[in-house]
Parts: C-alpha cells; structure tokens; sequence
C-alpha cells in the first residue's frame, strides 16, 4: 500500500445523511433559528400563525425582510449565502434551515434585488436524500414566507416557544395577531458600559447567578456563560455582568447550535471587560467591602478603589446549634480586637467572662481574613488563643482550652476560682510576644470529645459565681444543645424540649440541690402532663412513693390554699 503525498480537508457528501440530528428537534431551535435569518435580512416584523390546511395544521413564520436571492445557496450545507458584512458581523453558518429537517415544509421568497418570487416544497424524506426539488414562481410580494406542517409536540409547545423566541430579540414578533412582549436584556442594570459592539449591564445581586442563568443575548439568543462575579468579602453584596450584542463581536459560538460560547481570546477578553466594568461601578460608589484581592485585580485593571470600609461586625458567641457565624452589631471608629472563631463551649464561657464592659480596653470584632493586606485592618490587634485556668484548692491548679479533653478526676460543682487568659498579638509584634491578659470568670462548661447525654458534660462554677439557674440552664443549652437531624429522631422542637428540660435540672442540682432539683421536675411534669386533667375550679392532693401514686380531690380550703400560693 503507498500513501498519497497530500491530502486536504473536505465535508462527506454523508454528511448530509445525519442533518437531522443538526438541531435537537424542538420548535424553540426552529423559531430561534427563523427569526436570526428574517433578521439578517433585515425583517422589521415578523408574523407567527397556525394555519388550518387539508393536511392539518401548518405553522406559517413570514417576515418583511429582503428575501433569498438565490434558492440553491438556502438549501447549500454550510453556505448561509450572506453578504461580507452579515459574514464579519454575525458568523452564520449556513445550516439554521437544517433545523427544519425532517418536517415538510414549503418556502416562498421575494428577493427586493430581482423583483420577483419563488417557491419550494420540501417534503420529509428530501432533507437527507439530496434529491432534486422543483422550483416554482410564487406570488409573495415581500420578505420570505416558510410553512411547515406542525406536529403534536410542537403545537403544545409553540406559544410558550414564541413567547421565548420573542421576550429578548430586537425584531417585532406577532403571534396569531398579537404582539408579543418584549423585554430589554440588560433591564435593572445598575450601570451600562459600551465594548467592542456590546452592551455590558452590571447588575448586583448577593448571591452569584447560577451557571444556568442566561448570560448573553445575540439578538434574541440568550447563552449561558460563566461570567465575572465579584462579592463583598463579607456576603452583603454582589456584582454581575450580563452581555447584549448588537453589533460585531469579536467573541464566536459553538455551532451550528449556538448554544455555548467558543472558548478562546476573545471571550477571555470579554471576561476581563466585565470585570473592569464591574470594577468601574463599585469605583463610582467610593466606597466598598472587597477582599484586598479584589482591590488589588481592580489595581491591575488600571481601576482605583479606596480600601475597604473600615469596620466590622461586633463579635458575638456561637450556639452549639448555629452552623453560621452570628452576624453582631457594626464597630468602627473605635479600638477593635480581632476574635477568631472557637468551639462553641469555649465562646459561651469567653462571653460570660467578657459580658460586662470591655475588659481587653477594645471591642471583640469578628475577622474577615480576606481583609488582610489594608492597612487598617493589618493595624488591628489578634487574639491568638484562649484557655482557662481552673483552680480547686491549693496546689491543685489545671488548664483547659480548646480541643482538650476534661480531666478525669473532674466532677460538676464548685471550685475555688476559674479564670480566662486571653493571648492578644499587637501590630507588628510577633506570635511570642503577645501580651496575655488574665479576667475572672464564674462559669466553665466541659464536654467531652464524644459525648450522648448531658449527664456526661463537666459544669463548673466559681466560688463565688451568682449566676441563676434560669442563667445556668440557658447557658447550658447554648453551648451543648445540637439536634439530631436524622430522619429516626424526634422533631426539633420534641428535642429541644426534652434538653431544655435536662439543661434546668442540671442547674438546679447545681445550684439549688437535689430536693429543690426533683421537687422543680416534678411540678415541671406536673404542669406539663397531668394539670390539663384536672377540672377547672378543682384541685387534687397527690402522694407518690416509690412508683405508687395517690390522688384525691381536695376541699375547698385547700382550693383557697393553693389560690392564696398561686
């Protein structure tokens, strides 16, 4: 076997064989595909009815357009026939009547240029054979006229298909004689920027669009694209790019279904002046919350923004139950510190020795880290850690932080003090140098690693904490209280109930005893399951011992009794 010396690129005459496949099959392709063609023709309107005929219905699309001037080129795979400027300016590529492909349709055209129409019919089976296809004179007066038969599927679909077609493009579309609305792709934009023959609308929005969200309009063919999103560096706002193209672009689709953007130059430098663009309306505010790497890609764009506005949100303790970080109130113009986040327990006990005035001399702020590198917020103070130093009689001195284990020898009750070192790092002073301040506390709340009931928990409370046992159990449930989401455990309220019940027993052992402990459950239970039984006006004597229960009703002096008590 030898090999030729040169070969070239060329399509298979197969190819026309599998046109069908060209389009997905749906009128929404169709019509898509209709109205960009009548548009380059230079359509002003455009005309969508269903028409009963012998055969049944027909959907008839006509536009007021120049017309084909040359039949064979209109049905010529990949030769769409348009002039130089249409070809620069549009990148058509000559198979949107191949979405047609498979139906029988009838084309009627009066080219302004010739003064004259013509007519084809296409039946099914001609659309991949090549077979030759008579072409007649027709009486259209103007633009180009295409009937197609329409199948079921299409006609359950075909209003909301034209609504579609027609919300973005730039052409009047009517349907059945009524106008259909039209909507400006960049409507709501907060700022317009002209570029290279398109219209970039910047739009705010917290959250960035999804990937699914039309990005781009050509002329009524909305695209998804992943465009530039550039959010505050702490969630409050988000800016977007949407793109109308009106005139030539330098950025190419995928084809023939024009479905994707080409990946490239050109949409690497459509990106970029989306994001310059972005940039240029936050710039016009004069004020902002970016990261400093977004401050800095603004710098490289040649865009200059003042740093970040210089506060943050006032640091408050998470819940055991709270997956997010709780959002405080805005510091600024004030001495900050800098509080990391913690295990949950730890910021509950932080909060109690804190509560009161501003021990560390500024006020706990939340870090944004994505901050870090303004001048401002590099200046601000850091807590670099937390422990606690627990004291139980003299000699007997253990630390506790984040991550530890409680001590085994440890039981809930009180110790003779308990105190919260704070490790605070000033500008510019190293890790080992940081100051360690020292403030009294009255409350510790211990967990275990691994832990199922909170009779597991270690509670400690200083000798002399005055804390309550509405406080304590409050306390408790905030920093150990997590719900069971699996789908065998009871509801969130059922659990919460049951823990803030357990949360309140603990604390009243604690801090009341154990009689005033179970007499407290007791009425708890009482209130909660038996008092509804009882008839109103009425009260009822119990005794219980062991798990035998008396109960009588009482006279009327032991009503007066329990009313005076009440």
């Amino acid at each position: 076997m030898t090999f030729p010396t040169t070969i070239n690129t060329m399509v298979s005459p197969s190819l026309l064989t599998k046109i069908s496949r060209f389009s997905d099959g749906g009128v929404l392709a169709a019509l898509l595909e209709i109205i960009q063609n009548a548009r380059r023709a230079g359509a002003k309107r455009i005309d969508i009815t269903q028409v009963k005929a012998d055969q049944g219905l027909v959907l008839r699309i006509r536009d007021d357009g120049c017309g084909i001037a040359d039949p064979v080129k209109f049905l010529a795979l990949g030769d769409s026939g348009w002039d130089e400027k249409i070809a620069r300016s549009e990148d058509p590529a000559g198979m949107g009547v191949f979405s047609l492909a498979g139906h029988h349709v009838t084309v009627r055209s009066h080219p302004a240029a010739i003064g004259a129409a013509w007519q084809v019919s296409i039946p099914p089976h001609a659309w991949e054979s090549g077979q030759a296809l008579d072409v007649i004179p027709s009486s259209l007066d103007q633009g180009t006229e295409i009937e197609i038969d329409l199948p079921e599927a299409w006609a359950q679909q075909l209003e909301q298909s034209v609504k579609s077609a027609a919300r973005f493009c730039p052409v009047s579309i009517w349907f059945d004689g009524n106008r259909q609305p039209y909507e400006n792709f960049l409507h709501g934009a907060v700022r317009i920027e002209e570029w290279e023959g398109c219209r970039i609308g910047i739009f705010t929005d917290k959250y960035d669009l999804h990937r699914e969200q039309p990005r781009i309009n050509f002329h009524g063919l909305t695209v998804c694209c992943r465009l530039p999103f550039v959010s505050d560096a702490d969630g409050g706002r988000g800016w977007y790019a949407k793109v109308d193209i009106v005139d030539t672009c330098p950025i190419r689709f995928v084809l023939p279904a024009r479905k994707e953007i080409l990946q490239g130059a050109a949409l690497e430098a459509l990106c970029e002046a989306c994001e310059a663009a972005i940039f240029r309306t936050i710039a016009r505010e004069g004020h902002h919350r970016l990261s400093f790497a977004h401050w800095l890609r603004a710098k490289a764009l040649d865009i200059s923004l003042p740093e970040a506005a210089p506060w943050l949100h006032e640091w408050t303790p998470r819940t055991a139950e709270t997956e997010g970080v709780p959002v405080g109130e805005r510091v600024a113009g004030e001495p900050m510190i800098l509080m990391p986040a913690d295990q949950t327990h730890i910021e509950q006990a932080v909060n109690r020795a804190i509560v009161s005035g501003r021990p560390l001399g500024a006020a706990l702020v939340r870090p944004i880290d994505d901050f870090a590198g303004y001048a401002w917020y590099n200046a601000i103070p850091r807590v670099l850690g937390c422990s606690f130093r627990i004291e139980r009689g003299e000699g007997d001195i253990c630390d506790y932080g984040a991550d530890m284990e409680p001590p085994s020898d440890f039981r809930s009750g009180r110790v003779e003090a308990i105190s919260l070192e704070v490790a605070v790092q000033g500008q510019g002073a190293p890790a080992e140098n940081a100051e360690v301040i020292v403030l009294p506390t009255d409350v510790l709340i211990m967990p275990p690693d691994r832990w199922t009931d909170l009779e597991e928990v270690i509670i400690l409370l200083g000798a002399d904490s005055t804390i309550t046992p509405g406080e304590l159990a409050a306390l408790i449930e905030a920093a150990c209280f997590y719900p069971d989401e699996d789908c065998d455990a009871d509801s969130y309220h059922t659990q919460q109930a049951a823990f803030d019940m357990q949360a309140r027993f603990a604390a009243n052992m604690l801090l009341l005893g154990e009689d005033a402990a179970v007499l407290e459950r007791v009425r708890e239970a009482m209130r909660e399951h038996v008092a509804w039984l009882i008839p109103r006006d009425r009260a009822i004597r119990m005794q219980a011992v062991n798990y035998l229960v008396e109960a009588s009703f009482a006279d009327n002096d032991d009503i007066s009794a329990l009313s005076a008590a009440e």
